[in-house]
């Protein structure tokens, strides 16, 4: 299961605040993952941390330009990012999620309509809910501009859009491929270093080469005796040939 969560809260405090539940009392994990050699990093309940988590601030630079608005929808999540950072977070509540809907989505069109100066192109976005299609209605029908025209674009499925960015890491699992790669690295360094070392002393030095060059030699020996042979055996064929048919002569005479 895919799960997006922003990257970019000032402190430990703030995510805990936000992504832990009032009955939850286990400690937040670190997450972190390096994207063009930046450090984003956010933290979870230990329950939460599972594979497949990717930074919502990422994925919005990997895909949109700057001055672009992106809205994420999950189960219980509400996120608007404007230049890749979160403007807003809320939490819904998914036996409320008409009411709460609409009102984060009334909120996302005030800020969106305040930080892009009054006037609204388009918004992207994503939503990764069991309620996709009535979220999506809701979203479109709540987010036209002074035309009355729909300006909300969906970006994409989550499932395809983080295909193309690196998927977040803990200690462990960051310590666990790290692992691999040196493993990987070491097993190159021992080829570069030792076999191909054999492979030249064994097959590739000049000794090597000059014992298959002497043979060589001797099979160009060999050749040049046999076709030596060949011509004094041929030479005497024709000689012999020629002294019959000039016998043959004299008897006609």
């Amino acid at each position: 299961m895919v799960r997006l969560i922003v990257t970019d809260y000032h402190s430990k405090e703030e995510y805990e605040d936000f992504y832990t539940s009032i009955d939850e009392l286990e400690p937040l994990k670190e997450l972190f993952v390096y994207y063009k050699y930046r450090k984003y990093k956010a933290y979870l309940p230990r329950s939460h941390v599972h594979e497949n988590i990717y930074s919502l601030n990422i994925l919005s630079r990997k895909y949109l330009d700057y001055d672009n608005f992106l809205i994420y929808i999950g189960d219980s999540e509400f996120y608007i990012l404007f230049n890749h950072k979160t403007i807003y977070s809320a939490k819904i509540n998914e036996n409320f999620i008409t009411d709460d809907m609409i009102k984060s989505i009334l909120i996302a069109k005030h800020l969106t309509m305040l930080s892009s100066g009054g006037s609204i192109d388009k918004i992207y976005y994503i939503i990764d809910s069991k309620y996709k299609f009535a979220i999506e209605n809701i979203l479109k029908q709540n987010t036209k501009n002074e035309n009355n025209q729909v300006i909300a674009i969906e970006l994409g499925h989550v499932e395809t859009l983080v295909k193309k960015i690196p998927e977040m890491d803990t200690l462990s699992t960051f310590v666990k491929k790290n692992s691999v790669i040196a493993a990987v690295l070491f097993i190159i360094y021992l080829t570069v270093n030792s076999v191909l070392p054999f492979i030249e002393k064994n097959y590739l030095e000049d000794n090597f080469i000059e014992k298959y060059e002497k043979e060589l030699q001797i099979e160009q020996r060999l050749n040049k005796r046999l076709l030596n042979r060949f011509e004094k055996v041929a030479k005497e064929h024709k000689d012999l040939t020629q002294c019959i048919s000039n016998i043959q002569v004299q008897k006609n005479d």
